[in-house]
């Protein structure tokens, strides 16, 4: 199961860049939420975590929201 742990870590990395890129201002951050709540739910759904796994499906759909929202205002 160490590699439950590594992928957790790796996780909570991302996340953190993602914090430090919309701190910024950065669209990208969104990119680096979805990718690191991507990994998350991958393990809770590996370990039965299935209310975790539904928390992160609901991240994973605010981070396209997000995504999608900061392309129009780009535009504008």
């Amino acid at each position: 199961m160490i590699y439950i742990e590594i992928i957790s870590i790796l996780a909570t990395v991302i996340a953190i860049a993602g914090v430090i890129l919309n701190n910024h201002r950065r669209r990208e951050c969104f990119l680096l939420w979805l990718g690191s709540n991507s990994l998350t739910l991958a393990v809770h759904l590996a370990v039965g975590l299935y209310a975790m796994s539904v928390r992160d499906m609901i991240f994973i759909a605010l981070a396209v929201h997000g995504w999608i929202m900061w392309g129009r205002k780009a535009k504008e």
